[in-house]
């Protein structure tokens, strides 16, 4: 029995290659330093917007240099920090920014995080998967609920939540809270896995 709870990311990435992706996963739109695949099998297209290994090619998440309805799936791990002094260009004074990168401020968040989940729709094929990774943040002393933000951006672009898996961690994610707790420490991100239905794409016409 496959189940919704792992605690690292090759076990959670097995279950969604079980499940939505058998023939394995074909894309990463922001590969990083690799450790996301570390003892698992390396996607056949790897892009990042400052490649640090060889054969993987340089692109912007937003801009992937592929044509239209090409992929079946795709996985985007993005950075997930805010507070960030130099966004995503990583700040080296940081351990956690350094080896993820991140944004100064939410909206830049999810300017990438939006431009990123059209060019999944355009890159992808009908029915094709986009699995999805994100972490429930506090910025700006209010709560984000990333997971649900992003649920909602995806459905306006036209795709489906087909899953939802949550991967735990044994120590607190970063964040920028400071001072005396005013919410819950989280220890978990998820990986959601969404289906194109490009019949059904939403506009604002």
């Amino acid at each position: 029995m496959i189940k919704s709870v792992h605690e690292n990311n090759l076990d959670a990435l097995e279950a969604i290659r079980s499940l939505h992706c058998p023939e394995g996963f074909e894309c990463d739109m922001t590969y990083g330093n690799g450790s996301f695949w570390k003892g698992g099998e390396r996607p056949k297209y790897c892009f990042d917007i400052t490649p640090l290994h060889e054969g993987v090619i340089e692109a912007d998440s937003q801009m992937l240099p592929l044509p239209e309805s090409f992929l079946s799936n795709c996985v985007f791990d993005p950075p997930f920090l805010t507070y960030v002094k130099n966004g995503r260009d990583h700040n080296n004074k940081v351990a956690m920014t350094s080896r993820f990168g991140g944004y100064y401020a939410y909206g830049e968040l999810e300017d990438h995080y939006r431009g990123t989940i059209s060019e999944a729709w355009r890159v992808l094929k009908p029915g094709g998967k986009l699995v999805f990774k994100c972490q429930d943040i506090i910025h700006n002393h209010k709560m984000h609920c990333t997971h649900v933000n992003v649920c909602n951006w995806a459905e306006m672009e036209g795709f489906r939540l087909l899953d939802l898996f949550v991967l735990t961690a044994k120590s607190r994610m970063p964040g920028p809270q400071k001072g005396t707790q005013k919410h819950a420490r989280i220890f978990h991100s998820y990986f959601l896995v969404f289906v194109s239905n490009k019949r059904q794409k939403k506009t604002n016409e």
